[in-house]
């Protein structure tokens, strides 16, 4: 009963974001603008999903570390961090509980966002590329038992079935930028979970 409560929340909590959001983001041109960019960071900003820096930059033109990325995403679905501080969830030998994001990524290891490497790695600093990111949104949307195709390839093709990827033309092994991930995310958000 309490999951069915806490997952009932969690919902609610994407259509009002998805009603909050419904900000006009198309794009003529196969490169990603400056003003979708903008539009979509600052509705995460609203959301309080993004945060700057100590003087508020958003640093949008930056990479995003895999680990910056699963924390937010970890905002995004709401999942609470603090619950989850045991070993026995991280698979990965490069990712200790002195590490900044350690929470999250224990988090998300126990929501089944993440993978890592063949190697038990999840290298959290290292810049997350497109195809990643993609895939770690399509599991947190619930897409990863729809993905029929292999890696990367069946990403690619659900993320843009779903229109997880609008307005986003970029390579698949892209590192992206945190304004690239702002327009990512904020597409998730806005997905039309009905058609």
């Amino acid at each position: 009963m309490v999951k069915i409560k806490k997952l009932g929340k969690k919902i609610l909590m994407l259509v009002i974001m998805a009603a909050f959001l419904n900000l006009p983001l198309n794009v003529s041109s196969e490169k990603i603008s400056e003003e979708i960019i903008n539009k979509a960071s600052s509705a995460l900003v609203n959301l309080k999903l993004m945060i700057g820096d100590e003087k508020g930059n958003l640093k949008l033109n930056d990479n995003l570390t895999r680990c910056e990325f699963v924390t937010l995403v970890n905002r995004m679905m709401a999942y609470n961090t603090d619950n989850h501080y045991n070993d026995e969830y991280i698979p990965f030998t490069d990712v200790k509980e002195k590490h900044w994001a350690y929470s999250n990524i224990v988090t998300a290891v126990s929501y089944g966002l993440i993978n890592g490497y063949t190697d038990n790695t999840f290298r959290p600093d290292n810049n997350v590329t497109f195809v990643e990111a993609q895939a770690v949104l399509l599991r947190a949307l619930g897409y990863q038992n729809q993905i029929t195709k292999s890696w990367p390839d069946g990403v690619i093709e659900k993320s843009t079935e779903i229109n997880l990827n609008k307005n986003l033309d970029l390579d698949r092994n892209k590192q992206i930028t945190r304004g690239e991930a702002s327009v990512l995310i904020y597409n998730a958000l806005t997905i039309d979970f009905f058609k």
